[in-house]
C-alpha cells in the first residue's frame, strides 16, 4: 500500500463529525470558533481533535496540516 493510499484509507477511516473539525482545525480556525462553526462545544472539539490526531496517526499539528496538503484537502500557499 502506497503511503498515499495510506493517507486516503485514514481520511476515509474519519466520522463525518472528525472530517467537519479535521477541516476547521488545518484551516487555522481555533477549538472555540470550531464549535460555534459546528453547533458543538469546545470540549467535543478537543475530544474529536484528539481521535483525527491518533486515526491519522500524526505525530504533531504541523504533521497533520502537511497530511491535509498532500490530500489536497487545502490550498497551497502561494509564498511568491
Amino acid at each position: 500500500m502506497s503511503s498515499d493510499n495510506s493517507l486516503e484509507a485514514r481520511i476515509a477511516s474519519l466520522t463525518p463529525r472528525e472530517r467537519d473539525v479535521f477541516e476547521h482545525l488545518v484551516q487555522g480556525r481555533s477549538n472555540k470558533l470550531t464549535a460555534a462553526e459546528l453547533g458543538i462545544s469546545p470540549r467535543t472539539v478537543e475530544i474529536h481533535r484528539g481521535r483525527v490526531m491518533k486515526k491519522m496517526e500524526a505525530e504533531s499539528f504541523s504533521h497533520l496540516v502537511r497530511m491535509a496538503l498532500q490530500a489536497e484537502l487545502l490550498p497551497e500557499i502561494d509564498e511568491s
